[in-house]
C-alpha cells in the first residue's frame, strides 16, 4: 500500500486547483487529502461524510487525472471517505 507523501499529496492539490478552479477547490476540496494510491484505487479523506459523497460524486474523475499526472500510475477509482474523528 503505497501512502502519499505530503510533498506528493500538495502536488496533487495544486493540479485539482488548476483543474477545478479556485472558487470550486475552495468551496468542496477545503480539508481534502490523498492518502494512498493501492491497486489504482486513490483513497483520500474529506473534511465531512457530507462533502466526501459530494467529492466522491462529482469529482472523481479530476482526482484521478491528477493522481495519475503525479504519481504516474494508474488511478482506476477513486474512494473518498470522511476524515477519521480522533479518540476521545
Amino acid at each position: 500500500m503505497p501512502i502519499l507523501t505530503d510533498h506528493e499529496d500538495l502536488a496533487i492539490q495544486a493540479k485539482l486547483n488548476f483543474i477545478l478552479g479556485a472558487k470550486t477547490y475552495d468551496t468542496y476540496l477545503q480539508g481534502f487529502r490523498c492518502a494512498e494510491l493501492s491497486g489504482g484505487v486513490v483513497i483520500a479523506y474529506a473534511r465531512s461524510e457530507y462533502m466526501a459523497g459530494v467529492i466522491s460524486a462529482e469529482y472523481s474523475t479530476q482526482i484521478a487525472v491528477a493522481v495519475e499526472s503525479v504519481i504516474r500510475q494508474p488511478a482506476a477509482m477513486v474512494l473518498v471517505l470522511p476524515c477519521p474523528k480522533p479518540p476521545r
